[in-house]
């Protein structure tokens, strides 16, 4: 029981990001509106980008977390003070982005989230972290699935601007999130030439299935040239919990990115996770991606710091 490849799916054209956001102008609230995808705000941390660091959802957003699919849905992100932050949501818990509809306005069947954090600094929130994640999904008013909800903790740390380790946990009540209980560690490493490396350990538990399963995984991202990077990975696991007759499953994976050089300065820019690493006479800076669809309080015209 495992999914190997976040991100990766045959599905043909999805709508999952169309949303208006209105920041203040110390970028200390933000709200958004719209189409939108719940993962790309919840339970973050340095390394869960399926894109640039883990391909295992053990490592990606928690597990134990029935995130909906993209959908129709507000969210909001406030300052507490100059290190704390909160992060609240609801979203169509039935959403289809193959299908957008208005149906949540009808059933009423919602998704709600709500995290408090601590971050050494606005500027840092994604890198220097720890959060708590309460979320609670109604039950489909067709009966398709149970009411459920659940807990999670994330803490993790950018040491040196180049090493971030990594503790993840989370529990849940119900039977549509992949886990019932999941604790998850390991480590990231980023190098100054954009290279960056990665070995994580998962401990898993079921509803409704006897046994414990880990998986583990490790990769290794090459920055072949300034706009190519290739990611060789392996995974193992452990006691599948859906293939009992199997001891163990190994997964070997190799990705291909593409990205592109900033046209508007001599920086070069890469993709780092929820970030964007620059470089520039052998100086480094991460900023939050503003591509991503961050409701943190960021003010992403402000965030830039040189390392």
């Amino acid at each position: 029981m495992s999914i190997t490849g976040t991100a990766f799916n045959d599905s043909e054209t999805l709508l999952t990001n169309l949303f208006w956001t209105q920041r203040d102008p110390e970028g200390r609230r933000t709200f958004q509106a719209g189409q939108v995808d719940v993962t790309d705000f919840l339970d973050l941390y340095g390394a869960v980008s399926p894109c640039t660091a883990f391909q295992n959802l053990a490592f990606n957003t928690n597990p134990t977390i029935n995130a909906p699919n993209p959908g129709l849905g507000i969210a909001g992100g406030v300052d507490l003070g100059s290190n704390f932050y909160a992060v609240g949501s609801l979203a169509d818990a039935n959403a289809d982005p193959a299908a957008p509809n208005l149906n949540v306005l009808n059933d009423g069947d919602l998704f709600k989230s709500i995290e408090i954090g601590y971050t050494s600094g606005r500027d840092r929130i994604y890198l220097d972290n720890v959060h708590l994640t309460f979320w609670h999904a109604d039950e489909a008013e067709d009966g398709s699935r149970a009411e459920d909800y659940g807990a999670t903790f994330s803490a993790a740390w950018f040491i040196n601007n180049e090493w971030l380790p990594f503790i993840r946990a989370g529990a849940s009540r119900g039977t549509a999130a992949l886990y019932e209980r999941s604790l998850s560690t390991g480590i990231a490493w980023y190098g100054r030439n954009t290279d960056a490396a990665g070995v994580g350990l998962n401990r898993a538990e079921a509803n409704g299935i006897d046994g414990t399963q880990f998986t583990s995984e490790a990769f290794y991202r090459f920055t072949i040239s300034p706009g190519l990077q290739v990611t060789p990975s392996v995974q193992f696991i452990s006691n599948p919990l859906l293939a009992p007759s199997q001891d163990s499953i190994t997964v070997l994976g190799l990705r291909t990115r593409i990205v592109s050089e900033s046209s508007r300065h001599t920086f070069t820019r890469f993709r780092v996770p929820v970030g964007v690493l620059f470089i520039r006479d052998g100086k480094t800076a991460i900023v939050p991606d503003p591509d991503r669809s961050s409701i943190g309080p960021i003010d992403h015209e402000r965030s830039f710091r040189t390392f």
